[in-house]
């Protein structure tokens, strides 16, 4: 299913891509800023939620999947899936 974000065609591939993206930086394994609960279906669902606020109000724009739409994603999914959290690190002295 193709997307269309103020005449922005988003292809199948170039959502996963960014989905990819997002997860990169918050999945628990290696992520440089590791969400508990973060999955790729929940990054989908709010990333469908932002193209919807992108097509809804003229203050928001997507940005073709950079830094600032990862963020804005990252809210909404906080706000979409209150149970997730930041994962807490213990550093390890040397």
């Amino acid at each position: 299913m193709n997307y269309y974000i103020n005449g922005t065609q988003i292809t199948p591939e170039e959502l996963q891509e960014f989905i990819d993206y997002v997860y990169s930086f918050y999945n628990v394994v290696d992520g440089l800023y590791p969400v508990v609960g973060c999955t790729k279906n929940k990054i989908q669902l709010a990333t469908v939620e932002y193209f919807h606020k992108c097509e809804t109000y003229p203050n928001i724009e997507w940005g073709d999947g950079d830094s600032v739409d990862r963020e804005k994603v990252r809210d909404i999914m906080f706000e979409m899936f209150p149970a997730i959290s930041y994962q807490t690190r213990t550093l390890k002295r040397v």
